[in-house]
């Protein structure tokens, strides 16, 4: 597959799943704000935000495989508090808790199809 169908992909899921979030969590502003930070990378500078998850998410993959939920409850994600991307997952710690089963659920499987194929494009090298 080549890469930029790859990086297509990529930013088709990280856009579901802002938009998705955006609906769950209307009042709050961070998930909008997220999800147009997200849409001006895309046209701007798509690896950027590939180079992102790859450096700073790749680090979480067996928890985030496993849907373990520890990786939002216990994890402060402090040091990326200054970072919109890494905000995300500070943002969602906060709802994972008093979300539905089937809402988690598909919060892994948009967490992990994003990594997945970020680190298909990384391999694309």
């Amino acid at each position: 597959m080549s890469k930029k169908v790859l990086i297509s992909a990529f930013f088709d899921q990280f856009v579901s799943f802002s938009k998705e979030l955006c609906a769950m969590y209307p009042d709050d502003p961070d998930f909008s704000m997220f999800s147009s930070t997200l849409g001006l990378m895309k046209m701007t500078n798509p690896s950027m935000v590939v180079k992102y998850v790859v450096d700073n998410v790749l680090q979480f993959e067996d928890k985030i495989m496993n849907s373990d939920e520890s990786f939002f409850i216990d994890y402060k994600f402090e040091e990326y508090a200054n970072h919109v991307d890494m905000n995300i997952f500070q943002k969602i710690r906060q709802y994972i808790e008093s979300m539905s089963p089937a809402s988690k659920e598909h919060v892994w499987k948009y967490i992990q199809n994003i990594l997945r194929l970020a680190k298909a494009i990384h391999g694309e090298k």
